[in-house]
């Protein structure tokens, strides 16, 4: 009897959750170089592409993993592939430590204070909105809140339906 498997099925699951990480991390930063191109920042101003990027990532990161752990079926390679990979390439909070530092150093001590201020409070609201979303607007099963450190392993049961 022949094995009818592609050569995908027969790849082992962490390498397909590394090629789903690094793809989604790839689009990611993508998307971000995109971004960073059409808000082109202004000297030692207000840093708008990486606040953008930083508070748009917010929300697809509440978003997406309340719709994969809350909402949908049990998968191996969404959470991995948008909420690590893409959101992970997408935002960006070494780039905006430096931006506040950079601030500070040029004398923009207030500017840098409300960058670090208003990104943080953002953010927040951000996720809030994106967890608010997938809970209230998205119809599917209530399911309880998996404990965070379990989510990179489903059970067998789970990997079965």
């Amino acid at each position: 009897m022949t094995d009818r498997r592609t050569a995908v099925d027969r790849l082992p699951e962490p390498v397909l959750r590394i090629a789903a990480i690094a793809t989604g991390g790839a689009l990611g930063t993508l998307a971000r170089y995109g971004v960073s191109r059409w808000l082109a920042a202004s000297g030692f101003g207000f840093p708008w592409p990486t606040f953008v990027v930083n508070v748009a990532g917010s929300f697809l990161l509440g978003l997406v993993v309340t719709l994969v752990t809350e909402r949908w079926s049990p998968t191996r390679y969404v959470r991995p592939f948008a909420a690590i990979g893409f959101c992970g390439g997408f935002t960006t909070f070494s780039t905006m430590v430096v931006e506040i530092a950079q601030r500070g150093q040029h004398g923009r001590v207030g500017l840098a204070a409300f960058y670090l201020a208003v990104t943080l409070l953002a953010g927040l609201v951000a996720v809030v909105l994106g967890m608010t979303l997938a809970r209230g607007a998205i119809a599917g099963p209530n399911r309880p809140i998996p404990d965070p450190d379990t989510l990179g392993s489903l059970s067998d049961e789970a990997s079965r339906s």
